[in-house]
């Protein structure tokens, strides 16, 4: 089926979905993320329980291991901020995000294309298929691609699109989107019978 949809996102949605994709595509580091943290609250929380024998093993000038604890705590805020503030710069700097964004299906696959950049994903190179509220989000590997609902003529075509390209993935990579269709692809086997 040849089908193609034009649409345009904000910068503002593709770095929301930098964080869903993430977490949803993998998962393995959302939780090491969380790990990390985790362990960095329970070592701030060791300074304070320790404090005193801090402070008698290692402060000669009586400045207290509650101000060590606060300005690591500040630094770590600090820079976690100023890295976030820069990443998004530096992506912000590298390409234009409000092109109008052509995506045409073919037999052989998915093509993004726009004035500056064009990706093309085989049916065998798309790696997941996932939902989101407001669309439907192919990846090959880092690489997400959102379909913003609006860009589908109904909600039908939507459908129609996310069962398309749920029958050409490999067996890896419906084992890895069944749990984000299972409910879309039950309703429309359900409407049909």
């Amino acid at each position: 089926m040849q089908r193609e949809l034009s649409y345009r996102l904000p910068f503002a949605r593709l770095a929301k979905l930098s964080r869903t994709a993430s977490r949803k595509g993998y998962p393995l580091v959302w939780w090491l993320t969380w790990l990390w943290i985790g362990v960095f609250l329970a070592v701030m929380i060791a300074i304070s329980l320790f404090a005193d024998d801090i402070r008698d093993a290692f402060d000669p000038l009586d400045l207290g291991p509650y101000v060590l604890l606060v300005a690591v705590a500040l630094a770590f805020l600090a820079g976690m901020f100023g890295l976030r503030r820069l990443r998004i710069a530096e992506v912000q700097k590298g390409a234009t995000f409000n092109e109008t964004i052509k995506l045409t299906q073919d037999e052989g696959g998915l093509r993004f294309a726009t004035d500056e950049v064009e990706h093309y994903l085989k049916w065998r190179g798309i790696s997941q298929l996932l939902l989101e509220p407001d669309g439907v989000v192919v990846s090959h590997g880092n690489l997400f691609f959102l379909i913003p609902n609006q860009a589908f003529a109904s909600t039908d075509d939507r459908a129609a699109f996310i069962r398309d390209v749920y029958d050409h993935l490999g067996e890896r990579a419906r084992s890895i989107s069944h749990r984000y269709v299972s409910s879309l692809l039950r309703n429309s086997v359900e409407e049909k019978g």
